[in-house]
């Protein structure tokens, strides 16, 4: 019998809708890989049953598991143990893989590299500064929503880092320490998935993603102030705001500036406190 050699992970809460696209794209027949190479893990952290009711009813060849509900990273992680094969493939659930996407990995394998990224697209692109998706056209990202990485890498970086409370910086802090631990990265462009744009949170709910912020900052020196966190982001808003099509979302994206950053003003020291208590213990 053929081993399973690709462990694919895909994370969800609560998004049925988008789950349900992922996974018929990764059906049995809709990849080009055969599918006794690979399993399909879906790792679950919604508060309801209806994840498991719809993987259990429509998919059947792919497996439910119970998510530890302490954050994406956890969720990863939870998976990852579960799994068996010795190459581990993260995907979001509000992807839409193509049918290359498992076999380009494997064709792409070299015995000196351990992490490969995937590119990621979005077909339908931007209208509103209110949209975003992550894009990886050229490499130097490795976004969680596509990449595969060796068990044995993944083991030797501890995965991904828990304290990452959100679904933000936990895949950049990985890059990181992987590339800080000499592991090669290397880019696959015919292993693409497409990412459709999705809906910012506003204002206060959009300024919680700085907590994650502020810890990858405070891992990862340098460590900025207050000022210059606050510049960098309202640089980044306005950016988007005039590069995209004026419409009314363009006025709702500039009333939820100032909110984001007074919330962000508001949380920073206890941001900062909560980060530098996290820093001391010692990751590889």
């Amino acid at each position: 019998m053929t081993a399973v050699r690709y462990s694919v992970i895909v994370p969800t809460r609560d998004r049925n809708d988008h789950l349900s696209t992922c996974l018929a794209r990764l059906a049995p027949g809709m990849q080009d890989m055969p599918a006794d190479r690979y399993e399909v893990i879906v790792t679950d952290d919604s508060a309801g049953d209806a994840a498991r009711a719809l993987v259990t009813e429509h998919f059947p060849w792919a497996r439910w598991t119970a998510g530890p509900r302490r954050g994406p990273a956890a969720n990863r992680n939870s998976a990852a143990a579960s799994s068996t094969a010795e190459f581990l493939v993260f995907l979001d659930d509000d992807c839409i893989p193509e049918g290359s996407l498992l076999a380009s990995y494997e064709r792409a394998e070299r015995t000196d590299v351990h992490v490969y990224e995937g590119r990621i697209t979005c077909k339908e692109g931007f209208s509103s500064p209110r949209q975003t998706a992550p894009l990886n056209l050229d490499g130097g990202a490795l976004w969680s929503c596509n990449f595969a990485i060796r068990r044995s890498a993944y083991t030797a970086v501890r995965g991904f880092d828990e304290r990452f409370p959100l679904a933000h910086m936990e895949d950049v802090d990985l890059r990181e320490r992987l590339r800080a631990a000499g592991f090669v990265i290397q880019f696959v462009a015919a292993a693409g998935v497409d990412h459709p744009p999705r809906r910012l949170p506003w204002g206060t709910k959009l300024a919680r993603l700085h907590q994650a912020g502020v810890l990858y900052m405070v891992l990862h020196p340098p460590v900025r102030g207050l000022p210059w966190y606050l510049q960098n982001t309202l640089r980044a808003r306005l950016s988007r705001i005039r590069q995209l099509p004026k419409s009314l979302d363009s006025l709702i994206d500039l009333a939820s500036l100032p909110l984001e950053l007074s919330a962000t003003v508001w949380h920073w020291r206890r941001w900062m406190s909560w980060a530098r208590s996290l820093a001391p213990r010692d990751r590889t």
